[in-house]
Parts: structure tokens; C-alpha cells; sequence
């Protein structure tokens, strides 16, 4: 069974970093984190649990800051404990093949995405937290978990976990729209983190999957806001604007653009240094590095919020002066969860929930981001292009297992029939591999042996259940 595997130790990290300065091989090569080998198949290890043989899987952001080692092991995150495994993949989407003695909820034939990683009630931890016991998994408030572990994600031809961790996915939503219903649970729920009101002014900076499906959100969730979107590349553009932008940031713009947008005065101080009174009611950062969010607190009215929903793994020094100079909400956001829905009620509703609605009501269109499709054989091919999105205008990169060559992998293909595709936004290059990134060293798996593979981590950002933002 291929399987993916991520392991973000320093042996594999220090010298990935160092040599892929200078060679990007360094990145699949024998002794970076990312590992992709073909190993026994695991029996299920408890009767609750459930095997599911993938069909599609996305490439995120979050993934790919793990893969080239884009990080600081001196940030908050990285001192908890089992944050050293994983197994990359949680954009997911597969069928049920076996089930436990024990499992209630599931049936073999069913399709299933990936909703959150190990927690309280997956393990049978007690007592259960206060974050697992109102449903938002991803913010578990323990860091150690008693075995079994989660065998295999996104990037596996099958997963092995508790039947909580999944999410049952209706028989009118496709395999496209179901791989893109993780992300789209995102934007859901970082709108919801601060809901904008008709009439305000909103701004997402970054163009990549998230901020497209942060625009779709918020046209459907409060249709009267008036949205601008930055953009980096010129496909970008594109799409932002077909999907409703009223405007469009480029890289080149800045204090200038936004003025002209809101209306907000422009001061200029010493050094550069400038500053806005007035701007956008309320600032969706995609991206979430040290110079996009210092520009959204600057960008942002007074009494305004700014969501920082990108991921960053780097320590940042910021002017955080806004925040209480002019009382801007600083939020952050993690995958999702729990959400009072509908709006203005007392209910809740789990975020993958309300995904589900808004895209079967024609309200989202996730599946058209699909840009690129390859099978896992090639993985080095699309992560270059997910990597290399502005020459090869990609949006969002899956694997596709019914690609996958029988020669390579001939115990995995879809046994039920794959519901009709989704057109992709626009015919797309595909990309060129350089030469000088060799063939991942590949471990074959020689007998049937059992192979212990080390327990995935607890929570964001290095376990498979939780999301991630790439701009």
C-alpha cells in the first residue's frame, strides 16, 4: 500500500534546508521529510474503526510549508509534543471499504472526507475537553493520545481511523466537490469568525484557493458587501473577477489602492511610514506573513477586525500599535469546527455541515478551482506544479487515484462507479520537471511484515485532519 509519510525530525529537516538552497531535489530525496513508500497493508486496529480507500486528495498550502521545510522550530505549535509525524493529505475524499465490528454511523460503499484529527472523542479520552465537548476537534486541548493512531492520509491509497474523524458525504455532491468541501469549511468558517454586515467594505488578500472560496462565502452569506480581493497573479486576477470582485489589489498597489477603494485618508509620516484613518470594515488575510498582516491592521478602519486565516511557521515582528490605537480586532481562525447556524439562532451546526448545504444549493462552486489533476506516482510533478503556480496557473492540484497505474499500485482502484467531473476554470499547461530533480527514493515493502509507523500529531499545523491557506 503506497503511503505518504511526513517526518519534520532535525536529521530530516536541517539537511533538507541547507541543500535545498541549492538543489531542489534535496526536497524528495532520500533524507527529507516527505517520504512516499509502499508498505503491508495494516489491519484494522479497533472495532470502531474504518478502512477508506481514497479517490481524490488535495495539495494545500500548509502541506507544501512542510515539504520544503518552511518553518521555525521556535514557534508555539512546535513545543508541544508529537508534532514530529504526520501523514500529509487532509483535502480528502474516498470510500469505505471495511468496517469495524463496532462502527455505527458508517457502511461500507459510503464516501467520506477527512473532517479532524485524533481528539477526545476519537480516542476515548476522559474527560473530554471543553473545545472536543462543543465539537470544534481541531482546537483539543490534549497533546498526548493513547494508541491506535491514524494510518495513512489524503496522500495514502488508504486511510485507517476512527469513524468520528470522518464525515459522511451526501449522494448529490460529486468526488470534486466533496475533495474541496475541507477548504471550503475554512472559508465557512472564517467568515464566521467575524461575519461582515451589508454594506461594509471587505477585502481578502490572496487569491489562491482559500481567498476564492473566502469570496464565494461571502457573496453568499451577505451578497450586499462590497469585496476587493489582492492578487498576485494575473490568472488570479481572472478568477477573483469572475468570481465578483468589485476590486482588485496588485502587487504593486498599496496604501494608494485602498484609499481610492474606501474613501479612507492617506498620512505619510517619516521613513516611509504610513498610516489610514478609515479603510476596510473587515480584512480576510489568506496569506499570513509578517507584511500582509502588518498591512491589513493598517488597511483596516477603526473598530474593524482583521481574520488571519493564512499559515505562517516563522516567529514575525509586528506593529500591532493598530490594534489598540485604533481598536482593530486582531482574529485568528483554525480549520473549523462548531458554528451557530443558521446565523442569528441558537443552533449549531458542524462547519462541514453548512459546506454541504451551501454548495448542493448552488450557493459555492469549489469543484471549478480544480486545476490539475495527477496520480500519486507522480507526486514529485504536481507538488512542483502546485509549487509553480504562476507558469503553470495553478489553482488547486489533487491527486486523482483513478489514474493511478494498475502496473504500479494494481490493489487500488475505485470500486464504485466516479460520479461526472466538474469542468476545471480553464484548460491549464502542464508543467516541466526540471532535470535536476531526481526520482524519490521509494522503499519497497519485501514481506508481510508489520510496519510501525510513527503516531500522527495532535493538532495544526502538522497533523492530517487540519487545514491550511496558501495565497
Amino acid at each position: 500500500m503506497w503511503t505518504s509519510t511526513m517526518e519534520l525530525s532535525l536529521r530530516r529537516v536541517i539537511p533538507t534546508q541547507l541543500i535545498g538552497r541549492f538543489w531542489r531535489g534535496a526536497y524528495f530525496s532520500s533524507f527529507a521529510p516527505l517520504q512516499v513508500q509502499n508498505i503491508p497493508r495494516q489491519p484494522l486496529p479497533s472495532p470502531n474503526w474504518v478502512r477508506v480507500r481514497n479517490r481524490l486528495a488535495g495539495i494545500c498550502g500548509s502541506d507544501l510549508h512542510l515539504i520544503y521545510t518552511d518553518g521555525d522550530f521556535r514557534i508555539a505549535p512546535a513545543a508541544l509534543p508529537s508534532h514530529e509525524y504526520s501523514y500529509p493529505g487532509h483535502e480528502v475524499v474516498g470510500e469505505v471499504i471495511e468496517v469495524g465490528d463496532k462502527v455505527q454511523e458508517l457502511r461500507v460503499g459510503d464516501r467520506v472526507a477527512l473532517q479532524s484529527g485524533p481528539n477526545c472523542l476519537s480516542t476515548g479520552v476522559q474527560p473530554v475537553c471543553r473545545s472536543c465537548a462543543a465539537g470544534n476537534y481541531n482546537l483539543c486541548e490534549r497533546a498526548n493520545f493513547p494508541g491506535p493512531y491514524p494510518f495513512g492520509g489524503g496522500w495514502s491509497e488508504e486511510m485507517l481511523l476512527h469513524e468520528q474523524q470522518l464525515f459522511r458525504i451526501p449522494p448529490e455532491m460529486n468526488d470534486e466537490q466533496a475533495v474541496l468541501l475541507e477548504p471550503t469549511a475554512v472559508a465557512v468558517h472564517a467568515v464566521l469568525r467575524r461575519l461582515p454586515r451589508p454594506g461594509d467594505r471587505v477585502l481578502v488578500i490572496g487569491a489562491g484557493t482559500i481567498g476564492l472560496l473566502l469570496l464565494q462565502v461571502i457573496h453568499a452569506l451577505v451578497p450586499q458587501t462590497e469585496t476587493s480581493v489582492a492578487a498576485r497573479y494575473p490568472f488570479q486576477v481572472e478568477q477573483a473577477t469572475r468570481l465578483g470582485a468589485a476590486h482588485i489589489l496588485y502587487p504593486q498597489d498599496g496604501y494608494q489602492a485602498v484609499q481610492r477603494a474606501t474613501g479612507a485618508q492617506l498620512y505619510q509620516g517619516p521613513m516611509g511610514n504610513q498610516m489610514l484613518l478609515g479603510g476596510y470594515d473587515v480584512i480576510y488575510d489568506t496569506i499570513g506573513k509578517e507584511r500582509t498582516i502588518h498591512e491589513a491592521l493598517r488597511w483596516t478602519r477603526a473598530g474593524g477586525a482583521v481574520v488571519v486565516v493564512g499559515v505562517s511557521l516563522h516567529l514575525m515582528h509586528l506593529d500591532l500599535t493598530p490594534v489598540w490605537y485604533q481598536e482593530v480586532d486582531l482574529i485568528g481562525t483554525l480549520a473549523h469546527g462548531t458554528e451557530t447556524w443558521p446565523v442569528g439562532t441558537q443552533s449549531r451546526c458542524s462547519t462541514f455541515a453548512i459546506a454541504t448545504e451551501l454548495i448542493l444549493r448552488g450557493q459555492l462552486n469549489p469543484a471549478q478551482l480544480i486545476t490539475h489533476r495527477f496520480p500519486l506516482s507522480e507526486y514529485q510533478r504536481a507538488l512542483i506544479t502546485a509549487t509553480d503556480k504562476a507558469d503553470c496557473r495553478a489553482i488547486k492540484v489533487v491527486f486523482d487515484y483513478s489514474l493511478q497505474p494498475t502496473s504500479v499500485v494494481p490493489n487500488v482502484r475505485t470500486s464504485s462507479q466516479r460520479r461526472p467531473q466538474t469542468p476545471a476554470l480553464s484548460a491549464v499547461p502542464e508543467p516541466t520537471v526540471s532535470g535536476d530533480t531526481p526520482g524519490a527514493d521509494v522503499t519497497e515493502a519485501t514481506d508481510d511484515k508489520t510496519v510501525t509507523v510513527a503516531k500522527p500529531p495532535k493538532r495544526y499545523p502538522l497533523k492530517p485532519g487540519d487545514r491550511t491557506v496558501n495565497g
